[in-house]
């Protein structure tokens, strides 16, 4: 999920400037800072320029576009909207009076039609952790009535949210989500929303924004927070990369952390105590103390990330640990990284490539991870293909990398056997 903004840079130069006045006494200031971001969510009103405290700090806003969050002085603050290209004294779309704690994070968002226009105050609080992703849910179409939000063809997960309100930020597993939005108690579809993909540690925001009438309602994403990576903890993955092994639960230090995982399935980023810890495998149901399939004691470092894989046949079974690094998560705009690792014990060092191309990645053999590449975001057709050859040992179309995300693309499975695929999972997207 990404968020529609204006280019960073011109959004921090009219900040900058418009912090300098009121840091100079321009508001009715606290203590301390507070965060506010904008949403142009009235969909017959033109552009807009934003004004704070008579500071202008966001231009030529049009509909459907959310700006970043700004850093305010906490306290009163005039919030003034007005057509793009025009002054306040010559007459605002909206005047309004805004209070912000400090420490507190908010959205002003400008919505119903023109000729309505309000400005709704959001509180944000998001507090994203590692064990999984927070959604909420924000009904900003005036003229469409209360919805209900499903998993397509599914129970309602949100029942009778009206306009203005909100959800609230509820707490899902990572993963990919298909939902529609339906008239409140009904089963008919008003708006099917794109596959959301949320990531664990992140908190995000879905706003329904448009006109029914007018054929225009449509949702807008936001990523509202990360949990903070840089802290005194370390984070862990596990990955299932045991082709004839059963479903598994997972132990550390003697407390069961994962249940009756599968085969090609990798759990979401779980939050641990830095320093050794025992990791045990063992057959999903099964005591520990009756044996484990695999045990290993893993040192993490504070303000690590680590997936660590049970890879190989069963019969070989090995644990595989990949430190992943902080900084491997900076990007261009427009950009994704991705790496590769090769989890298929029988299966040769391999090159992966373009379709017919020359191979972006030389000799990968079983246990190691290739470096993080930066590529353009897109749709990508790839394929594996023997260290050194040109023959296609796996196609691996349709891989889709989008801005700001870092991937990691798993070999698994066993040659012999034709259970050889790739399983791509998102590390997190970075904005």
């Amino acid at each position: 999920m990404t968020t529609r903004t204006r280019p960073r840079a011109l959004l921090a130069s009219a900040l900058s400037l418009a912090l300098v006045a009121l840091t100079a006494g321009g508001a009715a200031a606290q203590d301390g800072t507070a965060k506010v971001r904008v949403l142009h969510a009235s969909p017959d009103a033109p552009a807009v320029d934003i004004y704070l405290d008579g500071m202008e700090v966001l231009s030529d806003v049009p509909f459907g576009v959310i700006s970043d969050y700004l850093e305010v002085p906490a306290g009163d603050h005039q919030v003034q909207v007005v057509a793009a290209g025009t002054m306040p004294a010559d007459g605002t779309v909206i005047d309004a009076t805004v209070g912000f704690a400090a420490d507190t994070m908010t959205t002003v968002a400008a919505t119903n039609a023109l000729a309505l226009i309000e400005a709704q105050v959001i509180a944000d609080d998001p507090a994203p952790t590692m064990d999984g992703a927070l959604v909420r849910i924000v009904h900003l179409s005036a003229d469409a009535p209360a919805v209900d939000i499903a998993p397509d063809g599914g129970d309602a997960l949100v029942s009778g949210l009206a306009y203005p309100d909100n959800t609230g930020y509820v707490a899902l597993p990572a993963g990919a989500y298909d939902l529609e939005v339906r008239p409140a108690g009904a089963m008919d579809v008003a708006l099917d929303l794109p596959e959301i993909e949320l990531a664990a540690g992140a908190a995000y925001s879905v706003f329904a924004i448009g006109s029914l009438a007018a054929g225009t309602l449509q949702v807008l994403p936001t990523l509202d927070a990360e949990a903070d990576r840089v802290t005194s903890v370390a984070a862990v993955r596990v990955l299932h990369a045991s082709p004839d092994a059963p479903a598994v639960d997972i132990y550390v230090d003697g407390a069961r952390a994962l249940e009756a995982v599968p085969f090609g399935a990798i759990s979401g980023w779980l939050q641990i105590d830095p320093g050794m810890h025992n990791i045990q495998v063992v057959a999903a149901g099964a005591d520990p103390a009756d044996g484990a399939v695999l045990a290993a004691d893993v040192d993490f470092a504070a303000e690590s990330l680590t997936t660590i894989a049970a890879a190989n046949a069963l019969s070989a079974i090995e644990a595989k640990a990949f430190v992943d690094g902080t900084e491997m998560y900076a990007l261009a705009e427009g950009n994704a990284k991705v790496r590769v690792i090769h989890l298929s014990a029988d299966a040769p060092a391999v090159d992966i490539a373009p379709d017919g191309g020359d191979a972006l990645i030389t000799e990968l053999a079983y246990g190691a991870a290739s470096e993080y590449l930066e590529v353009p975001a897109g749709d990508y057709d790839l394929e594996v293909r023997p260290a050194g050859a040109m023959d296609v040992a796996l196609d691996l179309d349709g891989v889709t990398l989008e801005a700001g995300h870092v991937y990691t693309v798993f070999a698994i499975g066993s040659l012999a056997a034709g259970t050889l695929q790739v399983l791509p999972v998102v590390d997190f997207p970075t904005e």
